[in-house]
């Protein structure tokens, strides 16, 4: 027998082809109609750096929850291309907040790199980008929280890739390791991420409890990247014999990025009534 609530939850999610999307597309399988939006492929195709385009294709579906995950998210490309990344991670989002209800839920995902370059864990109001990926996010949190019903969800991701030609960090130690190539593991870069699968139900889950506004959501009990890639090893057996230890600042080239990027969840865990989980809780999810 068919559930007329699902009936009438109509949730889009941006970005369905990278890493995010397909996740959040489970999750949201299980609560309501479900449509991916990709620039060229998915169950729409837009991109949504056209705003006439952006406008038909939210119109067509008429969703009740928006998941905004499309972005670029290459650091170092962003640094290269600002204009590119103005237009992706800007003007793309403040066309899809133009064209969404006024009563429709918007969950914009945003990212650690809007912190600064000072020792974390850093709290909701501390934002300073060090780099353009980090701006082009900030400038694109204040397009979404121009709608009433957003939701933005300041974070850090890993888990497997569903997506092909998609790489995510524990993607990238893993395959390094069975494929014996060697690897540097910086031990000067410190974060608190999520398991993809965990960030999806957790927003899907704050939306149908009706919480909005802006939260960083991550793992208690931060790490290194070093520290994270040798628990991922641990956790699934591999070797780290090709791996050595090294710091992010050695790397020619790189764009600047802040070396703590550890996350205060005071504000989420007040939000949920509960703790987040921890970074080794969520290793254990790989």
């Amino acid at each position: 027998m068919a559930n007329p609530e699902l009936d009438t939850q109509r949730i889009l999610v941006t970005g369905a082809s990278g890493l995010l999307g397909p996740y959040f597309r489970e999750a949201a399988a299980r609560v309501g109609n479900v449509a991916g939006l990709c620039r060229h492929a998915g169950d729409i195709e837009c991109d949504l750096r056209d705003p006439i385009r952006t406008a038909a294709a939210v119109g067509g579906f008429r969703p009740t929850t928006v998941i905004h995950a499309a972005a670029l998210t290459n650091v170092d490309l962003c640094e290269r291309d600002p204009d590119l990344a103005q237009s992706m991670n800007v003007q793309a989002t403040a066309n899809l907040v133009a064209a969404i209800p006024n009563e429709c839920a918007l969950v914009y995902v945003s990212t650690d790199q809007v912190y600064p370059g000072v020792p974390g864990p850093h709290e909701e109001g501390s934002a300073s980008p060090v780099n353009t990926y980090g701006r082009t996010k900030l400038a694109g949190e204040q397009e979404a929280a121009r709608h009433s019903e957003a939701l933005i969800l300041r974070t850090n991701i890993f888990g497997p890739s569903r997506s092909p030609g998609r790489e995510s960090l524990s993607d990238f130690f893993v395959n390094s390791s069975r494929e014996k190539r060697p690897v540097t593991l910086f031990h000067d870069i410190l974060f608190s991420p999520l398991h993809m699968a965990t960030l999806a139900e957790l927003a899907l889950d704050m939306v149908s409890n009706g919480i909005r506004g802006l939260f960083n959501v991550g793992s208690q009990d931060g790490m290194s990247k070093a520290d994270f890639a040798l628990a991922v090893a641990g956790h699934l057996e591999l070797s780290t014999e090709t791996a050595k230890l090294g710091v992010s600042t050695q790397v020619a080239e790189r764009a600047a990025r802040a070396a703590d990027l550890r996350l205060d969840l005071q504000n989420i865990e007040a939000a949920l009534r509960r703790p987040m989980p921890n970074l080794l809780e969520e290793v254990a999810k790989l």
